[in-house]
């Protein structure tokens, strides 16, 4: 039986338990596939069969490190050997913070932008700051908690 024959609900089982990483690289392989990946019941779907595990993003350097946490170790071992990269990095220069919210990063640069960012995906919206003279001094990404669509909103705060 080709994979393409599967029933649509065994194919999304099945998908769902793929890891992040490698779906990135599947999402090209057919419309259905792509439409499905983008789908937020299968994102939700996705996040509950992934294996839990202490998960944390660190800025070091002005750069995005997933380090590998053993906490079975004394002292507590932490290896930083993922780095995560835009695919459309800045033209002003590296990340100042970075700020998280289901799966989302929103970074910011020393410039008067923003990028809102999902790294399982690869994908980028950048945002220039509109207040051009006013510095924030808080940044911070959250949705409305509506059940018929997550809508993400980036919240500035200023002194």
């Amino acid at each position: 039986m080709m994979i393409s024959n599967l029933p649509a609900d065994l194919l999304e089982e099945i998908l769902s338990r793929v890891p992040a990483t490698s779906m990135i690289r599947l999402r090209s392989t057919c419309k259905q596939w792509y439409n499905l990946f983008k789908d937020q019941m299968f994102a939700e779907k996705h996040l509950r069969n992934v294996p839990k595990k202490l998960r944390v993003i660190t800025l070091k350097e002005n750069r995005l490190f997933l380090p590998s946490v053993d906490l079975n170790f004394v002292p507590p071992f932490i290896e930083f050997s993922d780095v995560l990269s835009l695919n459309n990095s800045s033209p002003y220069g590296l990340m100042d913070s970075a700020f998280h919210c289901d799966g989302l990063l929103l970074c910011t640069t020393g410039e008067d932008e923003f990028v809102v960012w999902n790294p399982c995906l690869g994908e980028t919206t950048w945002i220039k700051h509109s207040e051009g003279s006013k510095k924030f001094t808080r940044l911070d990404i959250a949705y409305a908690n509506n059940q018929s669509c997550h809508s993400y909103k980036i919240l500035m705060f200023w002194d």
